[in-house]
């Protein structure tokens, strides 16, 4: 077995894995730099799954849109590898999609956050140190001409937005550049409005 990332093992006989109802902060992501704790999570799973076995359960859906088998990771001692992760603050709970331990792990990572554990530290500012140590923003915005709003993002710049228009458009952004290639992620962008630098 091994530890691909924080959310993602490669178990023998079975291929990769992505935990359910559980994200961890991005490693190997092809758009997107280290995020904030991505090594601390994925050197957490590797302490506590080391080269021991693991038990996979499943729920309703067994494999996702890029052919990774969905399980919930048990321990040999018995305790939830994704639960693990969120109790102590390494992850955070995935809760977009319906799946049957969701109200435990939203509560989990209530705990964590109250505890200002791991991910939860400083209220969020130890996160926000780290990407000001790290001089690489991963997007900017700034202000037009007549209270229009703009994003760059990369060589990609959105235009002429209002203030209502604004927060949707990130939202938009942060889910394209998790789910899409690069070649996907521009169609997407220029296919919604974005355009493309040419400097």
């Amino acid at each position: 077995m091994r530890v691909i990332d924080g959310d993602s093992l490669e178990v023998e006989g079975v291929g990769e894995v992505r935990l359910i109802g559980v994200d961890t902060p991005e490693l190997y992501h092809p758009l997107k730099p280290v995020q904030y704790y991505a090594r601390e999570a994925s050197e957490f799973v590797k302490n506590l799954v080391g080269g021991s076995r693991v038990r996979l359960e499943y729920d309703r859906e067994r494999v996702d849109k890029y052919g990774r088998t969905l399980a919930y990771v048990y321990l040999e001692d018995g305790r939830s590898l994704n639960e693990e992760i969120i109790r102590n603050g390494y992850g955070f709970a995935l809760l977009r999609f319906p799946f049957k331990h969701l109200v435990r792990y939203r509560q989990l990572e209530a705990q964590a956050r109250e505890k200002g554990l791991g991910l939860w530290r400083d209220q969020g500012l130890a996160e926000f140190d780290w990407i000001l140590g790290q001089k690489t923003i991963p997007y900017e915005i700034f202000e037009m001409a007549n209270n229009w709003w703009g994003i760059r993002y990369r060589e990609y710049v959105r235009l002429r937005l209002t203030t209502d228009e604004l927060g949707p458009e990130l939202v938009n952004l942060r889910q394209w550049t998790s789910e899409f290639s690069p070649a996907d992620l521009e169609k997407t962008l220029l296919a919604n409005g974005w355009l493309k630098l040419n400097r």
